[in-house]
């Protein structure tokens, strides 16, 4: 596999006994080159050129003690927090780095789209090992220096290979109402808080430091960490986070527990708060104090997230889900859902459709959902389209919307807890990892679930009709690169999607499963890359696949093969087949005759690797006169302009 997308061009002499001029035919797909970094960690044993984690391959870590306080009526959050966080990296550490995502609302930070303006993150104090750091100069120890949403720390002592460093932050900031669709609150009565405290930044076998400033579009790249949170709110007020509640008998009414305890049971729906019950308060629990304080534990997760609300009501069931502790029985998953009934109508079966989406996704890809909820909150004002983070998501209201909207963006979003929640992509760098798998999971959902549409030729005409105008960048573009809007979305979502059901068609069903179950079964909890997924595909398949890689993912190359003529001759008919696009693929004929039936003829992609743009298929004159031709007759391949894919003659 090894290469960027290298052109190589083949070029004819004009004129035996004239200067040669060079005359470009066609762009031919080079080898797959990974950057330094992959090829070092390769060396290193981190990572295995057939795509598999390395024997020597390590992740660093880190564990969170956070404690915060929310001001419903002010939009204040006030922490603090502790991580322990240990060095499993063979090199020394100098520098600490942090994110501080929420300081991309801070005046005179650069972001790449409008933002409220709340002050962002305000640092009351930083220590390391016990020792104060003061802001400052990075060139000596105890400092540290803040530059947009990256906080570097300069510790008192580097950190050694195996060792560990304590730091300790005391923070405070105001919520925006919306931020980037991601985080907020609607009408000061419900909170999504994600992305809200200081976090460790990536260290990693490929570049060290991988930490980038958030601008607002491009997302996430994290680590894998333990957490325990506590987050104090008003009495009514129901907090629900990633992770188990470790404290429900202090923060839950008896009545709460209860009909938690019956959802987790349930295959039908459980109404764990109604507005009956919000209106004579009671869900929570009511100490002489007039606070609660929610405890949640979360180990091996990516981030933690949080939801706050005194109105919304409460539905839940439970998913069944493969045996995930090997009891020989089958496994359950609490799923719950928060709406406001007036806001928002449709989601009436909001917790059917987070039951489906758990128990399909956790079919199809081979990993049973590992976490003990799943939990769908609405975010009118928020968000309008939906927005991922471990064991929850934000929806928003979807009113008015077409049959299948809302139940599509729901697995979506939960098909985001397997990438890259659990397979822990750079979202940031390369945006097609999550998107394309969680719009490809999506799509399958939607046919399991028999809505009756047709989303993955919608998918694949939603790049098509981009790429028909040349308006495409390649998908291995860095997320916060993209020209427009349009080039970013369809590099994202529908055309790595579309190379999904490609790729199946290429290789076949159980091939391609195998190799994407392989792939989510030996990165889990790990932090993959691009040519990991590469490699892993090829070996599984058994095949080298450049040619797809470096056409369809460097390159915005397309698909265009046509039936040039049938023609005949003395030993019978010829089919032309065209090959108008710069993409090679193998062509898939279905030719029917008067005499010999229908056939179906593969033209292999060596022959365009070669150079070629067309080839003949020389039919036997015993099948008498062609009567149809058709390339790709059962739809499986992106080809851009499919008109010129049928030819018909007379019978």
């Amino acid at each position: 596999m090894w290469g960027g997308a290298l052109l190589v061009l083949l070029f004819s002499a004009i004129g035996a006994d004239a200067q040669a001029v060079a005359r470009p035919v066609r762009p031919l797909p080079g080898p797959v080159v990974p950057p330094p970094g992959y090829r070092r960690a390769i060396e290193r044993g981190t990572r295995t050129a057939d795509g598999r984690p390395g024997p020597r391959y390590w992740t660093n870590h880190a564990l969170y003690d956070i404690r915060a306080e929310l001001d419903p009526a002010t939009a204040r959050i006030t922490g603090s927090e502790t991580i322990v966080y240990r060095n499993n990296s063979p090199d020394t550490l100098a520098q600490l780095v942090l994110h501080l995502h929420m300081n991309i609302h801070r005046e005179g930070n650069v972001r790449n789209e409008p933002q409220e303006i709340t002050g962002g993150v305000e640092l009351v104090r930083l220590a390391v090992d016990g020792t104060a750091i003061t802001q400052g100069p990075l060139n000596q120890p105890g400092r540290w220096a803040a530059s947009a949403t990256i906080l570097r720390v300069r510790p008192p002592r580097a950190v050694p290979p195996g060792g560990s460093a304590t730091i300790a932050v005391d923070w405070r900031g105001v919520f925006p109402q919306a931020s980037s669709g991601r985080v907020g609150w609607s009408a000061r009565e419900v909170y999504f808080i994600g992305y809200w405290f200081p976090r460790m930044a990536v260290y990693d076998d490929l570049r060290g430091w991988d930490a980038q400033p958030y601008l607002g579009n491009a997302e996430f790249y994290d680590d894998f960490g333990d957490y325990r949170v506590s987050v104090t709110v008003p009495t009514g007020w129901t907090v629900i986070g990633t992770g188990a509640l470790a404290n429900p008998e202090e923060v839950w009414s008896d009545q709460t527990r209860r009909r938690l305890a019956a959802a987790a049971r349930a295959d039908s729906v459980v109404h764990v708060a109604t507005a009956a019950d919000l209106g004579a308060n009671r869900v929570t629990a009511a100490p002489a104090s007039g606070r609660l304080t929610y405890r949640f534990a979360a180990d091996t997760v990516r981030d933690f997230t949080w939801t706050a609300s005194n109105v919304q009501v409460w539905d839940a069931t439970s998913a069944r889900v493969p045996d995930r502790n090997r009891d020989g029985r089958e496994d359950r998953v609490l799923i719950q859902s928060l709406w406001r009934e007036q806001r928002a109508p449709l989601w009436v079966e909001m917790a059917k459709y987070g039951k489906h989406g758990i128990e399909h996704h956790s079919r199809y890809t081979g990993l049973a959902y590992p976490w003990p909820h799943m939990t769908v909150v609405e975010g009118q004002d928020i968000v309008a389209g939906g927005m991922e983070f471990p064991m929850l998501t934000l929806i928003g209201a979807y009113t008015g919307t077409p049959p299948g909207a809302l139940y599509g963006t729901t697995v979506h979003e939960i098909a985001h807890m397997w990438v890259p929640m659990i397979v822990g992509t750079n979202e940031k760098r390369y945006a097609w990892m999550d998107e394309g798998a969680a719009t490809y999971l999506e799509n399958l959902a939607r046919r399991d679930y028999e809505l009756g549409d047709s989303a993955e030729g919608l998918e694949r005409e939603n790049y098509l009709s981009l790429a028909r105008v040349e308006g495409e960048q390649p998908l291995m573009t860095h997320g916060d690169y993209y020209e427009t809007i349009q080039a970013y979305l369809t590099a994202s979502y529908p055309k790595p999607a579309t190379l999904m059901v490609t790729l199946r068609g290429l290789l076949g069903g159980d091939t391609f499963d195998r190799a994407y179950r392989a792939f989510i079964s030996e990165w889990a909890f790990k932090l993959p890359t691009p040519w990991d997924f590469f490699a892993t595909v090829e070996r599984v398949a058994g095949k080298d696949l450049d040619w797809f890689w470096s056409s369809f993912y460097y390159e915005s190359w397309t698909l265009d093969q046509a039936v040039g003529a049938v023609v005949v001759r003395a030993g019978g008919p010829v089919v032309v087949i065209e090959n108008k696009g710069y993409a090679p693929m193998p062509a898939l004929v279905r030719i029917q005759t008067t005499r010999g039936g229908t056939l179906d003829r593969t033209i292999p992609v060596e022959t365009w690797l070669s150079g070629a743009d067309r080839a003949e298929i020389d039919l036997p004159a015993a099948v008498g006169e062609v009567t149809r031709v058709e390339i790709d007759p059962d739809g499986l391949f992106p080809d851009a302009r499919r008109q010129d894919n049928v030819w018909s003659g007379p019978r």
